[in-house]
């Protein structure tokens, strides 16, 4: 399995996944420009996609997904209380036709599973990918992880996490006070500090990559993210390198495809 996030922040999210020749899309925030120039940048064949599995219906994650529908002839897989509540502007109409959201879809050796993450949007998902051999999961957009959703992340080779803030940056910062209580919120945004505690669980149960994702352009800087989260694990005497990968997520730029071995 090979993934690569080709963008992640409040400004578009999109990420890609691919096995055995065949892909899919989780969220399209991004000009269908934008996200093609991109995908050309780190060599990316968008004619593999099959599939866009949507999180939730919040610009930065929908924006881009019907004009790639309508360009590359796939259909997004969304729940029916997200494609409800997002902006006329932005309506998916392709949608995957399923008897449950909650159960999943198959896409060739491809298995998604959708689960419930708390943010304050209408039907928020984290999914996890399996092909038989590596599952990943990805979960941003929450404002703490249930046991659920942690015990769906443990089982993963593979997690891409959020790590959207720095809890002093923000009290600090120059947003206003009802934007902070969101984001810092139980259906806000999870912080550098709360990513970190779930990430040290996260390694002990046997995951051997963490992407730090989601990143606040305002209230977060990738070294503060990375350095809060491999010196818990320092702490937790893990070793990155060694026990565990860690990665950043950036907004303005692709990751290279990295295979989860």
């Amino acid at each position: 399995m090979k993934i690569c996030t080709l963008s992640s922040g409040s400004k578009g999210n999109c990420t890609y996944v691919e096995s055995g020749g065949c892909a899919l899309l989780i969220d399209q925030g991004l000009s269908l420009r934008e996200l093609e120039r991109r995908a050309t940048e780190v060599r990316l064949d968008l004619a593999k996609v099959r599939m866009i599995a949507v999180t939730h219906e919040h610009i930065d994650h929908i924006k881009g997904v019907q004009a790639f529908c309508d360009k590359y002839g796939v259909e997004a897989f969304i729940s029916p209380l997200s494609a409800a509540a997002a902006y006329r502007k932005y309506a998916v109409t392709s949608i995957v036709q399923t008897p449950s959201f909650d159960t999943g879809i198959a896409l060739d050796e491809m298995y998604i599973t959708p689960f419930r993450v708390h943010h304050d949007a209408a039907y928020t998902v984290g999914y996890q990918i399996e092909d038989g051999k590596k599952i990943f999961c990805a979960a941003t957009d929450l404002g703490y992880v249930t046991a659920s959703a942690g015990k769906r992340m443990s089982k993963a080779d593979a997690v891409l996490l959020e790590s959207n803030h720095d809890k002093f940056m923000l009290e600090n910062g120059k947003y206003p006070y009802a934007l902070k209580l969101r984001i810092a919120g139980r259906e806000g945004h999870l912080s550098n500090d709360d990513a970190a505690s779930v990430g040290v669980k996260l390694v002990q149960a046997g995951v051997k990559r963490l992407i730090l994702a989601h990143l606040s352009q305002d209230n977060n800087t990738p070294p503060t993210a990375y350095n809060t989260v491999v010196s818990a694990m320092t702490a937790a005497h893990i070793v990155q390198g060694r026990d565990v990968m860690v990665d950043i997520a950036y907004q303005s730029e692709p990751s290279l495809i990295t295979e989860i071995v």
